[in-house]
């Protein structure tokens, strides 16, 4: 499993570098999202930068290869989610830095030659093409239906209450909150101002409409991709028992999103040679809006827009920080990605603690304390091989798994173990929702101890 985990991680690796490094060609009029004409991104001065950012990346990546082999570590391998996740974070920050440290020394370079791009060729005002705006989109009908049908699984959980012992009723909010920021993707990009050529009148009123048309069709495959991963997550916490496959379904998101904003910027870049012919250097595309960029975050209060492109062409939608809304949601997902480090770390490095008390057996484990009565357990048993069975809500990890499991010829169960010990305890309970607990310690013999203690404890 430790070794599975590296895999992935090193293709993390190895994507963010392969991204950073296709950034550094000359592409669209930018590198690393500065803008250059032809000739000025051939200058000695600026090559050399690149080749200097260019042999960063590469160290970034064996410097996250070799700290990746810490999981080898045993005393650290049931940290392994953690470190996994961590050390992705590390790495995206850190080529984020990189980034930001090079497109400064290429903004350097720009001002000390005095290459200033002057704005014109463009009419962003037509009186026409506002009068038209929405007619061209694809219907928002798709998105809503899109957002009702991710209520499917919170629907089932409040006509089935039995379901929502292993399938808890909050998580199921996770799939229409996701489809309603899709939506707000969507008219976003519905309503995203037209940036019209100097063409005639008629064109510009085509060239508008298939804009609109392209920005909308991405919006409706975004919350698409949403629902997806909403459908995929809820299959994976049904029907697997580790943590591995919930990763794809993110990877998925991404990479479908990715994909998206990579054909819709093909397709803008298409219209606008198709109406506007070649565009000279010496134009709008070429304007540098660094002022605007802070952190590597877009930053512009007098913007209304809350999703804007990022600065790197082609790489998707960033929040506008300078928006309130925007600024909301940039924090609500860094917080997010805080807990969900928190939930992991602790979910992995804390032991369970069972107590004996009176009459009770208490459970302490990370967010799924149990306490269970000595009048519901029905017997007790210890047997050396755990069957096979799948999580319905829980932790899979490389060391442990606790939580809700379906597990064959047991049926619904509560699990407590530590995966590769070979010696399990199993209470047969007198409820149907655990039919089962299963428990067992670090080691062997304090596994025979725990056995032997609940069996005198039933017995007196």
């Amino acid at each position: 499993m430790i070794k599975l985990l590296m895999v992935l991680l090193w293709l993390v690796f190895i994507v963010m570098t392969v991204s950073q490094l296709f950034y550094l060609q000359y592409r669209d009029k930018q590198i690393l999202g500065i803008k250059f004409s032809k000739a000025h991104s051939m200058e000695e001065d600026v090559t050399r930068v690149v080749a200097s950012c260019r042999k960063v990346c590469l160290g970034i990546l064996f410097l996250s290869v070799g700290f990746s082999l810490i999981m080898l570590i045993p005393a650290l391998q049931e940290y392994g989610e953690f470190i996994m996740l961590f050390l992705i974070i590390c790495n995206i920050f850190s080529n984020g830095f990189i980034i930001r440290y090079y497109q400064k020394k290429l903004l350097t370079i720009k001002k000390v030659n005095d290459w200033e791009y002057s704005r014109n060729n463009l009419i962003t005002i037509d009186l026409n093409v506002s009068r038209e705006k929405g007619k061209a989109s694809i219907s928002a009908f798709w998105v809503w239906l899109f957002f009702l049908l991710s209520f499917i699984p919170t629907v089932i959980l409040l006509v089935n209450p039995k379901m929502r012992q292993t399938y808890p009723l909050a998580l199921s909010f996770i799939g229409p909150f996701s489809q309603l920021c899709a939506s707000l993707v969507y008219y976003q990009l519905k309503n995203l101002p037209t940036k019209l050529p100097n063409i005639n009148p008629e064109l510009r009123l085509i060239y508008a409409h298939k804009q609109e048309r392209i920005n909308s069709i991405t919006g409706t495959l975004s919350a698409l991709s949403m629902l997806i991963f909403w459908c995929l997550f809820n299959i994976s916490i049904l029907y697997t028992n580790s943590s591995i496959p919930i990763i794809a379904p993110v990877i998925i998101l991404v990479v479908g999103l990715l994909g998206i904003a990579h054909w819709q910027q093909k397709k803008l870049r298409s219209l606008e040679d198709t109406f506007a012919g070649t565009i000279s250097d010496v134009n709008e595309e070429l304007y540098e809006e660094e002022p605007k960029w802070k952190w590597g975050f877009y930053h512009n209060p007098k913007d209304p827009r809350i999703l804007v492109p990022k600065r790197l062409s082609g790489m998707g939608w960033t929040f506008n920080t300078g928006h309130p809304v925007g600024r909301a949601l940039s924090l609500a997902i860094l917080l997010v990605l805080f807990f969900i480090l928190g939930v992991v770390f602790y979910g992995s490095g804390k032991d369970y603690q069972f107590t004996v008390k009176d009459s009770e057996l208490i459970i302490d484990a990370a967010m799924y304390d149990m306490t269970i009565d000595k009048d519901q357990i029905a017997s007790v048993s210890i047997i050396s091989t755990l069957p096979k069975g799948i999580r319905t809500n829980g932790y899979g990890g490389i060391r442990k798994s606790y939580g809700n499991f379906q597990i064959n010829d047991y049926g619904p169960c509560k699990l407590y173990i530590y995966n590769d010990l070979g010696k399990f305890i199993v209470l047969e309970l007198t409820t149907t929702t655990p039919s089962y607990v299963i428990i067992n310690k670090k080691t062997l013999e304090d596994t025979e101890a725990l056995y032997y203690d609940i069996n005198n404890w039933i017995s007196k």
